[in-house]
């Protein structure tokens, strides 16, 4: 989505933003049955909830399936990108004065 505004900026005269990324989880498969997923800040650093076991195994097929949807979703509505997460406050660069 980032590449995609950037480039129509750049077509149209103007300087494309600065690309910034966000995290929400790291999941980890232990196996076909087991798993564990810690939930993360957008900068990466990990909050106290995690997952464990079975429902991580539910949730992390969930997750590695979704970006299916998502690109179908994308292709009949592109401007739904618009939401797409940035990172927020933690991942925000200072911009020297």
């Amino acid at each position: 989505m980032h590449a995609a505004l950037s480039i129509d900026r750049v077509l149209n005269g103007k300087q494309p933003k600065l690309f910034r990324f966000g995290y929400y989880h790291t999941p980890v498969s232990l196996g076909r049955n087991d798993a564990v997923v810690q939930f993360t800040r957008p900068d990466d650093s990990p909050r106290r909830i995690c997952l464990t076991g079975r429902m991580a195994v539910r949730y992390k097929e969930t997750v590695t399936a979704s970006p299916w949807p998502t690109y179908g979703r994308m292709k009949k509505m592109p401007v739904s990108g618009v939401f797409w997460p940035r990172g927020g406050r933690f991942t925000r660069v200072r911009e020297a004065r």
